[in-house]
């Protein structure tokens, strides 16, 4: 029977009914897990989109876009909370309104990064936040790379974005690979230390590229679930209008409509998915061709 504790902890062992039936198809599920928040959020189908904690501009943009394609089209996000593109995968599927799953590399009570504190307190309260580890562990040296198997065994899909060689999310993906879950990653620049593992993984045929959103959304059978004509109300069409102005990325666009970063972000992704905006290389935003 699931133990309850304090700041809506529980306890699961591994033979609880409610126990996600995905963990068991890895050699050494956790025995114990402890779960904040919804344990229905982890249902399939799911993907889970990790990346380097240096992340690039583009990195993150990518990582959002794909992450709000996702959502959109019913899909849960899974990651693991860290600094950079895990980050934004967990604050765009929020902040489109979809599930989200964060795997802790700490006990279920520790907050790291520190930064992330309000994500993970958001993430206990519309998602669901989880961990191998119990009340007041720090985690350790090996803790993190133990909760990857986890992240990978909860996805149909692992899609690296960013991920230089030394990268933890090559260790995911290697999880990924030995489950016998597909495996996608985002090219990237070959002159940019930021893809050499991703990049290494489709030199090598191990896994699918990722040219769009919608390719990630190709390997689960399903279509993207276009908004257009909601994409001009409210917010969107500030940043539009900011954009008609000559604003042409996301911070002059925060600027000029007084909305926060993360917001203007999020509407661009948007706004990219629904055919509305296009980026060019140096990641400045534009409409796209025949519109405005």
């Amino acid at each position: 029977m699931p133990s309850f504790f304090p700041d809506g902890a529980r306890r699961l062992e591994l033979d609880d009914a409610a126990y996600p039936s995905r963990l068991r198809d890895l050699r050494t599920p956790p025995r114990e897990l402890w779960v904040r928040g919804t344990l229905v959020i982890a249902e399939p189908p799911a993907v889970a989109i990790v990346g380097t904690r240096r992340s690039t501009p583009y990195g993150e943009r990518v990582a959002r876009a794909i992450a709000t394609a996702c959502v959109r089209a019913g899909v849960c996000v899974v990651s693991g909370l860290a600094r950079g593109i895990d980050g934004v995968a967990h604050q765009a599927a929020l902040d489109a309104g979809g599930r989200t799953v964060a795997v802790l590399g700490t006990g279920i009570d520790q907050v790291y990064p520190r930064q992330h504190r309000a994500l993970q307190d958001r993430i206990a309260r519309d998602g669901l936040v989880m961990s191998e580890f119990g009340p007041g562990e720090t985690g350790h040296a090996g803790a993190f790379p133990q909760r990857n198997r986890l992240i990978a065994a909860l996805a149909d899909i692992t899609v690296v974005v960013e991920a230089p060689e030394s990268s933890g999310a090559l260790n995911t993906a290697r999880y990924a690979s030995e489950l016998g879950r597909r495996l996608a990653v985002v090219p990237h620049n070959i002159d940019s230390a930021n893809g050499r593992g991703g990049n290494a993984l489709l030199k090598t045929h191990e896994a699918e590229p990722i040219l769009s959103p919608d390719d990630v959304l190709a390997l689960l059978s399903l279509e993207a679930t276009p908004t257009t004509g909601l994409a001009l109300d409210g917010e969107a069409a500030l940043c539009w209008h900011a954009l008609m102005n000559g604003a042409h990325n996301g911070a002059a666009i925060a600027h000029e409509t007084g909305l926060p970063l993360r917001q203007v972000s999020s509407v661009l992704a948007l706004l990219e998915i629904d055919g509305l905006v296009r980026f060019d290389a140096a990641g400045q935003v534009h409409p796209a061709v025949g519109l405005g």
